[in-house]
């Protein structure tokens, strides 16, 4: 998927998942990209990280489907 637009973005795996599984349901293709917002050389137990919010999920969709994947989105509650 070149030309790619990101419609969400979140800190929450489980609003993560909802969300892909919302794009799933309606045969929006997508493609995603996780990092850690610590120094990559040290994954989990940096002090005074919350583990749940130490990650930023980030899902792109083809230009052609951005505005479905906004609705659906939005239908789904997760935007």
């Amino acid at each position: 998927m070149i030309f790619r637009k990101e419609v969400y973005f979140t800190r929450d795996m489980g609003e993560y998942n909802r969300a892909k599984a919302a794009l799933v349901d309606h045969g929006i293709e997508y493609t995603s990209k996780s990092n850690p917002m610590t120094n990559p050389g040290r994954s989990h137990g940096m002090p005074f990280i919350d583990a749940s919010a130490a990650y930023e999920y980030h899902l792109f969709v083809a230009r052609k489907d951005e505005e479905k994947a906004e609705q659906v989105l939005r239908s789904a509650g997760v935007k």
